[in-house]
């Protein structure tokens, strides 16, 4: 059997994170002609440090469009955080239109959908590759790995894990699958979705395990054991609403393009633009154009 990889590249979260990171360490990164490069730098930096221990058939960088329905679910959800300044816009801009075309990638979002969603179902039905992993710094997207699909959880280059079926166990102590569940419990912080009061994460796990559908009442499924539940039944309104903003979406038809290698010159010429010096000093630079020339 011929392996095929897939990278599948959650650009919002890498972008958000690597960002906020910089500009805490060394402030806002600007070109001499003040472009903002800072979540540019640090999402490259992401993917090429991946490259330089993996190798993809393909690479696919997925963004949030815009429009995104939990909104319209509830008006909570991520109401804690703040519109984009003009920084933020013009260096993600930056990024989606000239930079990830320059290096042969094509990036894809779908409005009304998160990235997530459009991630979960790529993995889903990209049947032509036999491994697909999600580069990530959002646990969230633990709940899409399976026996084919990773996740690998970024917070530097020298701070990267690897997730398959026994890290999630090892990190929720439920499965994949059952993730959204625990959510769904215990809430979501980063994305303002308050839990049931009184059951955080080692709670919600224990009532995922014991809720799991059994033979003896096969009719029910894991969300309705959960609804039942002695210490969810008196506020399985909640948990209901929380799950229809927590379950990420996995059968949207999502149509994408395959990598282009890239000309070296244009490599450089971009690397250039943005004025990242560190990309383009041998040997690193052949390495990065040697990384992306095996993507096709």
């Amino acid at each position: 059997m011929i392996t095929r990889k897939l990278l599948l590249i959650d650009t919002n979260a890498l972008f958000h994170r690597s960002r906020n990171a910089i500009r805490r360490g060394a402030g806002e990164l600007t070109t001499s002609w003040g472009q903002p490069v800072s979540g540019t730098y640090g999402v490259l930096n992401s993917i090429f440090s991946i490259l330089d221990k993996e190798s993809y058939d393909a690479i696919l960088p997925v963004y949030d469009a815009g429009g995104n329905f939990r909104k319209k679910e509830s008006e909570e959800y991520k109401a804690n955080r703040g519109p984009a300044d003009d920084l933020f816009k013009a260096d993600y801009s930056l990024l989606l239109e000239d930079v990830f075309p320059y290096l042969g990638f094509n990036p894809v979002g779908i409005k009304g959908y998160e990235a997530d969603d459009v991630i979960a179902s790529v993995a889903r039905t990209a049947t032509a590759f036999s491994d697909i992993d999600i580069l990530t710094c959002d646990r969230d997207l633990l709940a899409c790995v399976s026996n084919s699909v990773s996740v690998i959880l970024f917070n530097s280059a020298k701070k990267v894990r690897r997730c398959g079926i026994d890290d999630v166990l090892d990190i929720y102590g439920v499965y994949p699958t059952e993730v959204r569940f625990l959510k769904a419990l215990s809430g979501d912080a980063s994305d303002n979705v308050a839990g049931i009061p009184r059951i955080g994460d080692k709670t919600a796990a224990k009532i995922v395990v014991e809720s799991r559908p059994t033979e003896i009442n096969p009719e029910f499924t894991g969300a309705d054991k959960i609804c039942m539940h002695p210490k969810v039944r008196d506020n399985a309104a909640i948990f209901l609403s929380n799950l229809r903003v927590i379950t990420i979406v996995d059968d949207i038809q999502v149509k994408w393009l395959a990598n282009t290698p890239p000309r070296k010159s244009a490599v450089q010429a971009v690397f250039e633009q943005c004025e990242f010096s560190s990309f383009m000093k041998p040997p690193r630079f052949d390495k990065i154009t040697q990384a992306l020339q095996c993507v096709s």
